[in-house]
């Protein structure tokens, strides 16, 4: 009996493919030696994506209302908002 759902190992490396391929592409950016307002955007997004998933997946706080998630989830969107200031300011 197969069913069609995703068990836990599967979506957890479903999961892991999609991180390995944001840091392939921003490793891949970095290769290249892009630069611009844009490609920092794309990069620090890549950051913000991937940290939500960790989050969520990873360290199980998905469905967790509280402290700790709210706590991750400002850091993960605070540093890179802060990074992104300083790289429009240095401009």
């Amino acid at each position: 009996m197969a069913e069609a759902r995703f068990t836990s190992s599967k979506k957890l490396t479903i999961i892991w493919i999609i991180l390995i391929a944001l840091t392939l592409s921003s490793a891949l950016i970095g290769y290249l030696e892009l630069s611009g307002l844009y490609i920092v955007a794309i990069v620090l997004l890549t950051v913000v994506i991937k940290g939500q998933m960790i989050i969520d997946y990873y360290m199980g706080l998905k469905n967790v209302r509280g402290f700790w998630r709210y706590a991750l989830m400002g850091f993960v969107f605070l540093i890179p908002a802060i990074i992104y200031t300083g790289y429009i300011l240095s401009a």
